[in-house]
């Protein structure tokens, strides 16, 4: 979970006292506002580390034998896609063009980029145009935010630094 702290002191939607304007006001919030989002990059990043190393494990394994099957049978003549491998292959989220997961996300959309450019420079030297519809863009845009704001705790910041003292105190108990 993403633990971010309050800040109704640097946004003129909920701003309604010029009074509490003050620089020292204004200038805190804004940092708690660089902070989170600095969280919600880790928490992005992480995500991201997460299903790329898990990238093409359908050609790995026990999935190996089949994907060889399928690459020779395509280079005798018969279509990849008609492969009983191509199925499975489609489990992975990055395939974007095959089929499109409910869930679709921005990390989907960059793992489909990373996949094709490097795919192509490493194979054949060229990469191919690379296509997306922008509906899959829209859908994996706002899942995306969806998945951030499922994953976002608000707190207020008195509460956070509670929070924070308390585990330093319970980190100093474990090093005694």
């Amino acid at each position: 979970m993403i633990e971010i702290k309050e800040t109704k002191n640097c946004d003129s939607r909920v701003v309604k006292d010029p009074e509490q304007l003050t620089e020292e006001a204004v200038e805190e919030d804004t940092r708690y506002h660089i902070e989170a989002v600095e969280k919600c990059g880790d928490f992005i990043c992480d995500k991201i580390k997460e299903q790329f190393k898990e990238h093409d494990h359908t050609k790995l394994g026990k999935d190996l034998p089949d994907f060889i099957k399928a690459m020779k049978a395509h280079l005798s003549g018969k279509k990849f896609k008609d492969q009983p491998w191509w199925k499975t292959h489609l489990t992975e989220r990055h395939h974007l063009n095959d089929r499109v997961p409910d869930d679709v996300n921005l990390i989907d959309v960059l793992e489909m980029i990373c996949d094709c450019v490097s795919a192509g420079l490493a194979r054949s030297g060229e990469v191919y145009d690379l296509k997306i519809s922008d509906e899959v863009l829209k859908k994996a845009f706002d899942n995306t935010a969806k998945m951030l704001m499922d994953n976002i705790k608000v707190v207020k910041p008195e509460d956070a630094e509670k929070d924070e003292a308390s585990k330093l105190f319970k980190m100093d108990l474990k090093e005694d």
